[in-house]
């Protein structure tokens, strides 16, 4: 059993039991006691806390999350580092891992690569953007959720791209079947490495199977660097052309041909959502490619700017311009050709000569141009035109708008300026788009620029005087990340925010970092108990107050010698103790109090004699005899008075000292009657008095 389950971790995290076990770390599913929720511990094994290189990359996970965010990346909440455990408190997730959802349904459906690729490219891009590769993305680190949702996890060897230390050749990390080319050889990677890896996952979840796979893991590796793969379509026939070209694009083993950044991708990944049927015409991408079932082998050569491919097939190794379909419809002609001798060999039909295209193009545009030309001038007179022909599209993408507007340069443009869009790397007011591109050939004079509205700002919340967690939440959900400092605070109360800076109200950019500043509580002093043994009660107000404590109560102890009245003859902490400032000391103190002089007719020891009939008296027909009967005082008055009546007459009556308790009294007459007693005037009860 695994020593920490049942364990409290520092006096806060309940250990419940694993949940996962990972190269570097084990996760814990565990119980925040001071929050009352279940979150997720992951711990550094035991084998490696005193490897200070795993210590830095499992510090340097919690360093990267921490910065982090994101709908679709799991949160960080504690970081602990102590010389027993090193452990990072993190968000419980409850779902499968994409891993595991592939293995029970195979390849996945269009629609659902579609749902959740655009959900992890987002994570990416939002990591990129603060600086943060992750280097395994792989389906065992991609968790569905019950709704649907896809969270990015296990940040455990992420780096800083600002980071000025090289990655050394024989320590690429991450899983193999998901590794980059360039993180596979050790070399310095980017970004566009997580695209790499993103791209396998989409090749898995199409195909259902791995594009590189081997006996050992060098193999693989090897694959990965020399190798290229079967296209998606070959195993799925029903993937979208659109969606192939996007998994091999970021499946490119040049970095330089794949996508630029996440967003570039997660873009093409909405247009193919919005639209299955989109051909993006990037080509194919591969080396060399063989198709099943044919002995010839068709070699790619790298696309061309212009989204072409040159194709070279079988032995003759003609070049051409054909599409990846156009390559795969005629080898599948040539395979049933060979099958069956009735067919020839596939030839293209003789192509017109170009220059018929171009003079019968030169000859319709010049006459359209021209008629357009006439009408135009013929309704509107000498009216300006904007059909001003041999006008060239200026390169306006990067100026500013209005030193556009102002400049005499561009006084034969029409310059219209459409809505502009938020930039976190272009100024405020810089033209980031233009329609038509500069260096074409202009129908009109007008040109349609998007100019820059600079970085989207918010504006800063208020969070002095909120618990810190709560303030941490919201600036981050805000955007914004948090840099909290502690203070000791006399007027705060510990754990709440005292300021902030920026002040509140500051309008801030997404990623900013906000300063808050935690309030410790009052500075903790300690002080010297004095001593109060025989000080009056009234003095020893001012005493305590020398010494900065608190009084507490007066603890009263009667006594009779009234020269001890008010007197101090123990305190509740020892004198010359060392305490807080502020501490309650109690005081305990004699009060004097008189003694109780009985009532003159109270003689607890002599009962009154009743009454004796007078000599020779003849009512008296029975001999006299006693009865015995015993009596509670009543315990809440000093006095109790005891009556005993009988037949309506008082057969005695006498006062005692409750502090008696008890009183044994005796009655005197003859023969039996029922007896009603009364103390202090309350009926206490009946008897039958039988005297003998």
């Amino acid at each position: 059993m695994d020593r920490y389950i049942g364990t409290l971790l520092d006096n806060r995290y309940e250990v419940l039991d694993v949940i996962g076990v990972g190269g570097m770390a084990i996760v814990y599913r565990t119980r925040d006691t001071v929050l009352n929720r279940f979150v997720a511990v992951k711990m550094l094994k035991e084998e490696f806390s005193q490897d200070n290189d795993f210590r830095r990359r499992f510090h340097a996970e919690s360093q990267a999350v921490a910065m982090l965010s994101h709908p679709n990346i799991v949160s960080i909440y504690d970081v602990s580092h102590s010389e027993e455990a090193d452990y990072i408190v993190m968000e419980l997730v409850e779902g499968v891992t994409l891993k595991e959802y592939m293995e029970r349904k195979g390849a996945l459906s269009t629609a659902e690569v579609l749902h959740f690729v655009p959900q992890i490219a987002s994570a990416l891009e939002h990591a990129h953007s603060r600086g943060i590769i992750h280097r395994d993305i792989k389906p065992q680190n991609l968790i569905i959720l019950r709704d649907g949702t896809l969270k990015v996890t296990d940040f455990g060897i992420a780096r800083f791209v600002e980071s000025k230390q090289e990655t050394m050749a024989g320590d690429a990390l991450g899983s193999v079947h998901y590794v980059s080319p360039e993180q596979a050889r050790g070399s310095r990677v980017d970004s566009r490495s997580d695209i790499y890896s993103l791209g396998v996952v989409m090749y898995e979840m199409l195909t259902g199977r791995l594009p590189f796979e081997g006996d050992t893991p060098v193999a693989v590796v090897l694959q990965h660097i020399n190798s290229v793969p079967l296209l998606p379509s070959e195993i799925n026939p029903e993937i979208p052309v659109g969606l192939e070209e996007i998994t091999m694009k970021a499946m490119n083993p040049d970095p330089e041909q794949r996508y630029a950044t996440a967003s570039d991708m997660l873009a093409d990944l909405e247009l193919c959502k919005n639209d299955p049927t989109l051909s993006f015409g990037y080509g194919i991408s591969q080396e060399e490619y063989t198709e099943p079932g044919s002995g010839d082998t068709v070699m790619f050569k790298p696309v061309s700017s212009d989204g072409s491919t040159s194709v070279q097939h079988g032995e003759n190794k003609k070049e051409s311009n054909l599409s990846r379909r156009e390559v795969k419809k005629r080898q599948a002609y040539r395979a049933h050709a060979n099958a069956d001798d009735d067919y020839d060999d596939f030839r293209p039909r003789a192509r017109t000569p170009i220059f018929v295209y171009l003079i019968t193009g030169i000859l319709t545009a010049s006459i359209f141009f021209g008629g357009a030309v006439f009408i135009i001038s013929t309704i509107f007179g000498n009216e300006p035109s904007e059909m001003q022909a041999g006008l060239v599209a200026p390169e306006l993408v990067g100026k500013s708008i209005s030193d556009v507007l102002a400049s005499t340069e561009y006084g034969d443009f029409n310059i219209v300026e459409e809505e502009g869009i938020y930039s976190d790397t272009v100024a405020e007011g810089i033209i980031t788009e233009q329609e038509p591109k500069a260096g074409r050939t202009m129908q009109t004079s007008t040109i349609y620029v998007t100019v820059s509205l600079g970085a989207k700002t918010t504006e800063l919340e208020d969070v002095k005087g909120l618990e810190e967690r709560n303030a941490t939440l919201r600036l981050e959900d805000a955007g914004f990340v948090v840099s909290p400092t502690y203070e000791v605070s006399d007027a705060v109360t510990e754990g709440y925010v005292i300021r902030m800076s920026p002040e509140a109200g500051t309008p801030l950019k997404s990623g900013e970092i906000v300063s808050i500043v935690v309030s410790l509580g009052p500075e903790e002093v300690m002080v010297e108990v004095p001593n109060l043994l025989g000080l009056n009660r009234d003095d020893v107000q001012r005493e305590l107050e020398q010494y900065n404590l608190t009084l507490g109560e007066f603890i009263v102890r009667e006594t009779d010698d009234e020269t001890r009245d008010g007197q101090v003859y123990d305190q509740s902490i020892p004198a010359e103790s060392e305490v807080l400032e502020k501490t309650v000391v109690d005081v305990y103190v004699y009060e004097y109090t008189p003694p109780i002089e009985p009532p003159e007719d109270v003689y607890p020891d002599e009962p009154d004699e009743p009454d004796m009939p007078e000599e020779g008296n003849s009512g008296i027909t029975e001999p006299m005899g006693t009865y015995s009967l015993s009596v509670d005082l009543d315990p809440t008055s000093e006095i109790s008075t005891v009556r005993i009546e009988a037949m309506g007459e008082v057969r005695y009556e006498a006062n005692y000292l409750s502090s008696y308790g008890t009183v044994d009294i005796t009655l005197t007459g003859s023969g039996s009657e029922i007896i009603n007693i009364y103390v202090n005037d309350t009926f206490a009860g009946s008897d039958i008095a039988v005297y003998d």
